[in-house]
């Protein structure tokens, strides 16, 4: 298995044709699971998934289009128009890297497009060969009736979720099902029948109902994948793949440590916290040269943006792993997400932040390419006056049209890998390199027009130190930025009402 952990180098020489998409959500499950539970799921499922075989795992996508659940303090979905663009854009990507199958490994309750989005990837797109799994549906098909419904934090989920996350499962707690057809809530939404979005028995759950469900789940999911493939003209299961791996460290989901409160609270403790801001990070997950891992921007702004929200106590909301990435495209790996598609992606998050009550929201960008953020910021605080959508910095500020002798995979970035993801760091492939050109060649032959090895700068020169130090310093600039940008827009609308 390969994922964002190896390099483009690496994903390039594999050979491997088989990408993995895992689907998160943020939907209610009642005043005792994490509001995040089903992305928590996604990652954990996916990694035990994947190991051991030829598979490129992308990072789990955290947003689905449970509009179901609009409105739960906490929640952020997409559209389903956004969602279906998300998905095309990342299948197109993967077959212009010459990866000619995707399996989607659907974790939420309410992704109803995902299982249409896949019809036409491979009837009318044909640019992949694509699967669509609900793992969990195998769970509640294999539950005892007594133990059903379970449209949200009911006993199988409970189940799942001592088994695998029993130190942020809440108990005891409270049944509740209403007496309504579950068709209800398209019509209603969830909120209206449960205001902790519980739907189900959690007491009836155990530990050891989990892990049967759980296995349930991989088995018949593995079963599944492998019966679906041999559908397609040339179809055969996935192949075993031994090699060196590297999974995500032990502990490192993002945002579980942290003064303030993130997704893997409960909607409970996530209503009741005092804050009135959210904290949205936009990393990238792009070629990083033959040292660096794809993740390397996807990295840095988790853990920027983890350590801002403490300093803010803010909710933090879990990252974008993928935005824009044009400028990278030439490198197999790279995993992108036209700018428009972002530009709706983040204003589907914001309005939900919105919705559900916060006033104010700080996008932490680390990706240089992501420039749609700025226009999307003004387009949105245009539009409501009532909300404080700000970002860490002055993006675009730059223009890109001076040379630069270091820009990307440099010092920096190195110096940060080393510092926090050690394991991901190749000392043995480190290249120097700096085309000394303008950043907006980016614009006009992408990176690797200028530099073969997508290098610009000199990364021998890293040092773990270094990368702490900028780490420390990143934080306290971005706090400053943050902080000062929503006094001087508060005192300007004070200002205004007088």
């Amino acid at each position: 298995m390969l994922n964002m952990f190896n390099t483009s180098v690496e994903v390039s020489e594999s050979g491997i044709d088989t990408a993995v998409l895992p689907l998160g959500s943020l939907e209610p499950k009642g005043a005792h699971l994490p509001l995040g539970f089903d992305f928590l799921l996604a990652e954990r499922f996916s990694l035990d998934f994947c190991r051991g075989k030829a598979v490129y795992l992308l990072p789990p996508w955290p947003y689905s289009s449970a509009m179901e659940a609009f409105g739960f303090h906490g929640t952020a979905v997409l559209s389903q128009q956004n969602l279906w663009d998300v998905i095309g854009d990342l299948a197109s990507v993967l077959a212009r890297h010459r990866f000619k199958r995707l399996i989607i490994i659907d974790m939420s309750n309410y992704n109803w497009i995902v299982k249409h989005r896949v019809r036409e990837l491979n009837l009318d797109d044909e640019v992949v060969q694509a699967v669509w799994v609900n793992p969990k549906q195998f769970a509640l098909e294999s539950a005892d009736k007594s133990l059903l419904p379970d449209y949200g934090g009911g006993a199988v989920e409970t189940s799942i979720g001592l088994h695998l996350m029993k130190d942020l499962v809440k108990l005891p707690t409270s049944d509740f099902a209403p007496s309504v057809p579950r068709e209800y809530i398209d019509y209603r939404g969830l909120k209206t029948l449960s205001s902790s979005g519980l739907w189900g028995k959690p007491s009836k759950a155990t530990e050891k109902l989990g892990a049967a469900f759980y296995q349930t789940m991989m088995e018949k999911t593995r079963a599944y994948v492998d019966y679906a493939l041999g559908l397609f003209d040339g179809g055969r299961p996935i192949e075993s793949d031994e090699s060196e791996e590297i999974f995500w460290p032990e502990g490192s989901t993002p945002g579980v440590a942290g003064s303030g409160v993130d997704w893997t609270n409960t909607l409970h403790e996530i209503s009741h916290s005092p804050t009135d801001m959210a904290i949205l990070a936009t990393g990238a997950i792009e070629q990083h040269s033959p040292s660096l891992p794809l993740g390397t921007d996807h990295f840095q702004a988790v853990e920027l943006s983890r350590r801002v929200a403490q300093e803010f106590k803010a909710y933090l909301l879990p990252s974008l792993p993928v935005v824009t990435s044009w400028g990278h495209i030439r490198f197999r790996g790279t995993a992108t997400l036209r700018a428009m598609t972002v530009r709706r992606v983040l204003t589907d998050i914001a309005e939900s932040v919105r919705v559900a009550g916060f006033r104010k929201m700080a996008i932490i960008n680390v990706h240089g390419g992501n420039w749609v953020v700025k226009p999307t910021i003004i387009e949105f605080n245009q539009a409501h006056p009532d909300f404080t959508l700000v970002a860490n910095a002055d993006i675009l500020a730059y223009r890109g049209q001076a040379p630069v002798e270091h820009l990307h995979a440099d010092e920096g970035e190195a110096s940060f890998v080393r510092a926090f993801h050690p394991k991901a760091f190749k000392a043995d492939k480190v290249v120097d390199f700096s085309p000394n050109c303008t950043a907006s060649a980016f614009d006009l032959v992408g990176i690797g027009g200028v530099t073969p090895q997508g290098v610009w700068g000199y990364p021998s020169k890293a040092t773990p130190e270094a990368g702490l130090a900028d780490m420390e310093e990143r934080v306290a600039d971005t706090t400053e930025h943050i902080r000062k940008t929503i006094a001087d827009l508060q005192g300007h609308y004070s200002a205004r009402l007088k």
